[in-house]
């Protein structure tokens, strides 16, 4: 049977439709999937299906760069409440009691204190809303402990074009396979991995999701596989398709809501 893995931003909402607002998005897919037969898993469960070529039909779903909104309600200045994305599975668990009892999510959030503050005070206003401290790491332990979301790695600055300076020996920016030596790599990977680690008391989870989804073949098959399972035991595309069991561990695919779909139809349809 099929894996899958599904991605979501909390911070694109930038209308009140499924299409330009993730939260949206999510609550509905959460009862869509559930009525298409998958079973929504942790992250850590569907990789360690898919290296024991399960034949179960799970998903698993992932949230990137780590706004607050993945945890918390925000009122939006002109779309007005947001239900967070925790919220929704808290809300999706009280109106389908056991229709999912695996129903977990893993956010992947930026390590860079400076680069998020950069981030949030240069949010792109055609995709994202982000206000003042939307990128704190404050809910990060509260996430893990609530037994709703776990936290991993999306790089140290994301090579993000907002920052004036990045941990990139060329200055390399939006591009994430110009990360292509082992000293690039160890600062956006593997100090990024520490300091999650430091600041979740030991608790963030050793995956990675490739900033933009971009990668190469030095990050893929020759740095990520080197590094332990402690710092890196799986990494994430943006490649949109289904797991299959000939994937690298380190190129796990993930559909991308608003990129890949628009539409329960069209999630639908990816899924089939």
């Amino acid at each position: 049977m099929p894996l899958a893995i599904l991605a979501y931003h909390s911070h694109h909402v930038v209308g009140a439709g499924y299409e330009v607002n993730d939260h949206v998005a999510f609550a509905r897919d959460l009862d869509l999937l559930t009525n298409l037969g998958w079973t929504i898993v942790p992250l850590s469960d569907l990789v360690a299906a898919h290296a024991e070529d399960s034949k179960e039909r799970l998903v698993a779903l992932t949230f990137d760069d780590g706004p607050v909104y993945d945890v918390d309600d925000v009122v939006h200045p002109e779309l007005g409440p947001q239900r967070s994305f925790a919220g929704a599975m808290r809300d999706f668990a009280a109106r389908r009691p056991g229709a999912q009892p695996r129903l977990h999510a893993t956010s992947f959030v930026i390590a860079s204190p400076e680069g998020r503050l950069a981030m949030e005070a240069s949010a792109d206003a055609t995709y994202t809303w982000l206000a003042p401290g939307a990128l704190s790491e404050s809910w990060w332990l509260p996430a893990i402990e609530s037994g709703l979301i776990a936290i991993a790695n999306h790089s140290w600055d994301h090579l993000h074009p907002a920052l004036a300076a990045v941990r990139h020996s060329r200055g390399a920016r939006g591009d994430f396979a110009q990360v292509d030596t082992a000293t690039d790599a160890d600062a956006q990977v593997r100090d990024a991995s520490a300091y999650l680690w430091s600041a979740t008391r030991g608790r963030s989870l050793p995956y990675f999701a490739y900033p933009f989804g971009h990668h190469n073949a030095f990050l893929a098959r020759d740095y990520l596989p080197s590094v332990g399972a402690g710092v890196c035991a799986a990494a994430f595309t943006t490649e949109p398709r289904l797991v299959v069991p000939g994937d690298s561990r380190f190129l796990l695919p993930r559909f991308v809501c608003g990129a890949d779909w628009r539409s329960p139809e069209a999630l639908a349809r990816l899924l089939a």
